[in-house]
């Protein structure tokens, strides 16, 4: 899910994962800073607790995603500390382990 903060994109996240569930049977997953316990503020104040926290979101969708599962990672995809290079290869990284599993 991308899209500035605020805009919706945890509630569109839980529509999809609701949808997909009821009308599809489908296995869905949704993650994100909250369901991991962590605090936004905390996780984005500096480039090295950026990178921790990206690290950590991207090891939780490799423990669960699989043919068979629906993984939405709900999470910011730019803060005002990273450059957005970084970003594009983060979601590249993500878009290989999707492609994988």
């Amino acid at each position: 899910m991308c899209g500035i903060p605020g805009s919706g994109k945890s509630k569109r996240a839980s529509e999809i994962k609701h949808y997909l569930e009821e009308k599809h049977q489908k296995k869905v997953v949704i993650i994100n800073e909250e369901n991991l316990q962590l605090i936004k503020e905390e996780s984005y104040k500096d480039p090295i607790q950026e990178k921790y926290t990206r690290g950590f979101l991207k090891s939780n969708v490799e423990k669960v995603i699989d043919a068979e599962t629906v993984v939405i990672l709900d999470s910011l995809n730019y803060s005002k500390i990273i450059f957005l290079f970084l970003v594009k290869g983060y979601r590249y990284e993500l878009y290989c382990l999707a492609r994988t599993a």
